[in-house]
């Protein structure tokens, strides 16, 4: 008895909801995991047959089943095993990727369809009906020996590129016909939607672990006084579940006499090495009777970087197989490492150092879908796809490429850190040497001793506020693009926010019946909350971004870096900014309950002065003030409140010369007399070791008096507080050296 037509178009439309409920349920899911089980699991109610599975290709063209349906245990299970890559043959490899072809093979009648999607000339889509041919001998037995009589093969693509296999098994005479063909690439073409959707995600998802182990290593590197590198490698080595790791840098390679620098090389040359090795874990093990001891002094580093033309990171999976570590490998034969990730930490033109990361030997093991010798071709199909254990000891592993890119992120880090280290040793060295000067010739040379005090303290002021300048200057410009992006779109979200509220309110007036599913789901995603809370989500959003501009703002107006000739300035604007970018130590913290600040500014005209320098005068005072405060907290029990009051007025240089005087004054515990008339003195400070270097009120003395013309004295009583008094004309007579 045949079927009505009734009967087939009854057929038709289920399949047809079934197919649209997959496609939908690959549309509405995110996990690529859940899509790929539901989806075997449709597909093969949807053709009826024994199996369906989804084969994911590995860059060596093997491949592994990672989703798999049966019914009722007809057919034996593949989930987890692994084929090897001459188990499709080349032939039908170069079908799948050029002409997209879609295989039906049927045992029983010794016959194999291809579906091409694409000209395999032209590469042109066309659509053609099955076109079958007798199929070879050892595909028969491949089908047979893994019990199946027919099957559907549809290729699954991602980015052009062949990722996968849908495959349909059935140990039944199953025909296959056009329409199963079309139905089953309907699903393929969401699958590759969704596969670069959760590709998408995974990127994302790295990316943000990336940064996160960013930032937890930057902190370490850059939120103590002093450069902690020891703490930050044992991070970092931890971050690529590294088992050891080395930093090798130069150390106190400054010359003072010539001031010049030793180069990496010529520090790891010397007999006694002028660098500083860090290490965390398990080391190499270098001879005693070895010319060197430390593996960084072998040429085969430079030598590879030179070579090269760059210092792009070296990762090398398998220390054995590179014929330049040769006469390394013996340290490294009694431990496990096996894998060395080098980073060339360098500064345009300059290496700073090497970072490396160890990572060890593992033991692996393979699940494949019968034995085979990976180690000769495979001229006969398998008879058994039983499973087979492949075990392998002591094997290298790949570093990956988000692995390389958060050691490019690392070095980046560590770079700058190791910069601040040498930038600290210098001054160290230059105040040491200056020191040693001052004793020698004390008896002779007031003057000269005078002389060198203020080169010193200039080069420093230059070189800090260039620097200074350059980073705050860089930090704003790369703020400012993404927060301008951020400002300048979010009216139009709010705007679109606005448009689709309006439009579910009049949904909602002229349909007030809803359907009881979107009334579940309202209720469920708490819809009138969302409704409400959206505005002000995007109101918060508004008013954090302008705080952000605000920000970078005062950033780039601090830094200055476009005005280092003098020019008209707003004296109150330096200042704001000056307290804008101090305000994370002038807020309340669950250890302080911050400091106060008062202003009292007067009607003040724009001055003619050198913007960025007074600027740096203003940290400098405000910062001593917050210092100050600090430690009176800290040493006084029953401490008032910190206070610090800023006053502007106009007033007169000398009885007749117009100027600006600023009064900034804090209620801290003052300082004594005896050490009053020493405030200015370069490198004199009252703060404790390690905290202040004793240049910042001198270097300000001499922006004040001897680049403006102008006043700078401290007024102080102990146990009452600290008031400085800058002064300056307005204009400038003439230009100041």
């Amino acid at each position: 008895m045949f079927p009505s037509a009734n009967d087939d178009l009854q057929i038709r439309l289920e399949k047809e909801n079934l197919l649209r409920r997959i496609v939908n349920n690959i549309r509405q899911t995110l996990s690529l995991e859940e899509i790929l089980t539901t989806t075997v699991a449709e597909v093969r109610s949807l053709l009826g047959t024994d199996r369906v599975l989804i084969y994911k290709f590995h860059p060596d063209n093997s491949g592994q089943v990672i989703a798999e349906a049966i019914h009722n245990y007809r057919l034996p299970s593949l989930l987890g095993l692994n084929f090897p890559a001459d188990d499709i043959p080349p032939h039908a490899r170069e079908l799948f990727i050029k002409a997209r072809v879609r295989s039906v093979a049927h045992v029983e009648s010794r016959q194999i369809g291809h579906s091409p999607l694409r000209d395999l000339e032209t590469r042109e889509t066309i659509s053609e009906n099955i076109r079958f041919r007798p199929i070879d001998p050892c595909h028969i037995e491949y089908l047979t020996a893994m019990g199946v009589t027919s099957s559907l093969v549809t290729p699954i693509f991602h980015q052009d590129q062949l990722w996968g296999l849908l495959v349909s098994h059935d140990s039944s005479s199953r025909q296959f016909d056009e329409d199963d063909v079309e139905a089953v690439q309907r699903v393929v073409d969401q699958l590759s939607v969704a596969i670069a959707q959760s590709n998408i995600l995974t990127q994302a998802h790295e990316k943000s672990q990336r940064e996160a182990i960013v930032n937890r290593i930057a902190t370490l590197l850059h939120s103590m006084p002093a450069v902690e590198l020891q703490p930050a490698l044992e991070a970092a080595v931890t971050a690529f579940g590294g088992s050891g790791g080395r930093l090798c840098i130069r150390n106190r390679a400054f010359d003072v006499k010539n001031s010049t620098v030793k180069s990496l090389a010529e520090c790891l040359e010397l007999d006694e090495p002028l660098v500083k090795i860090y290490t965390y874990g398990c080391q190499p093990s270098v001879p005693e009777v070895a010319r060197y001891q430390l593996m960084e002094q072998y040429s085969v580093w430079q030598e590879h970087y030179n070579n090269s033309g760059d210092c792009d990171i070296w990762a090398i999976p398998d220390i054995y197989k590179i014929p330049q570590l040769r006469n390394l490998q013996v340290a490294f034969r009694p431990t496990k490492i096996r894998g060395i990730l080098m980073l060339p930490l360098k500064d345009r033109q300059q290496l700073l150092g090497y970072l490396s990361i160890f990572r060890d030997e593992v033991d692996t093991e393979t699940l494949w879908a019968g034995r085979f010798d990976r180690d000769e071709r495979q001229l006969y199909p398998r008879m058994s796809f039983e499973v087979w254990h492949e075990h392998k000891k002591a094997q290298p592993l790949e570093w990956t490429t988000e692995e390389l890119k958060l050691a490019q992120a690392l070095g980046k880090q560590f770079t700058l850190a190791i910069q601040q280290r040498e930038i600290y040793q210098q001054v160290n060295a230059l105040n040491a040497n200056l020191e040693n000067q001052v004793k020698e010739r004390t008896a002779k040379l007031q003057n000269t001793l005078h002389e060198l005090q203020q080169a010193q303290t200039q080069l420093i002021q230059t070189e800090k506020m260039s620097s200074l300048g350059q980073l705050v200057a860089g930090v704003a410009h790369e703020i400012n693009n993404p927060v301008n992006f951020i400002y300048g779109n979010i009216t139009h979200v709010n705007e679109y926010a606005e448009d689709l509220l309006t439009m579910l309110e009049l949904y909602q007036r002229y349909y007030p019946n809803p359907h009881p599913e979107i009334i579940e789901q309202a209720e469920a995603l708490e819809f009138d909350f969302i409704v409400e809370d959206l505005p002000k989500i995007l109101a918060s959003i508004k008013i954090g971004t302008d705080r952000i501009r605000q920000i970078v703002l005062s950033l780039r107006n601090f830094s200055r870096l476009d005005q280092a000739e003098m020019k008209l300035v707003d004296i109150h604007e330096g200042i704001d900014n000056t307290l804008l970018i101090l305000h994370y130590r002038l807020k309340p913290r669950p250890d302080s309950p911050g400091i106060d600040v008062v202003k009292e500014y007067g009607d003040l005209p724009l001055v003619e002065c050198y913007a960025g320098q007074l600027n740096q005068v203003f940290m400098n005072v405000v910062s001593n003030a917050i210092d100050a405060l600090d430690q009176q907290r800290a040493s006084v029990t029953d401490a008032p409140k910190g206070r610090i009051a800023i006053v502007t007025s106009v007033g007169q240089i000398d009885g007749y010369i117009p100027s600006v005087v600023i009064r900034i004054s804090d209620n801290g515990s003052g300082i004594p007399q005896d050490l009053l008339q020493r405030v200015f003195d370069p490198f004199f400070t009252t703060k404790p070791v390690g905290k202040g270097t004793g240049l910042g009120l001198s270097i300000s003395y001499q922006i004040i008096v001897d680049k403006h013309c102008g006043v700078f004295k401290c007024n102080s009583q102990v146990g009452l507080g600290t008031e400085f008094w800058i002064e300056i004309p307005m204009e400038q007579k003439m230009s100041s050296s």
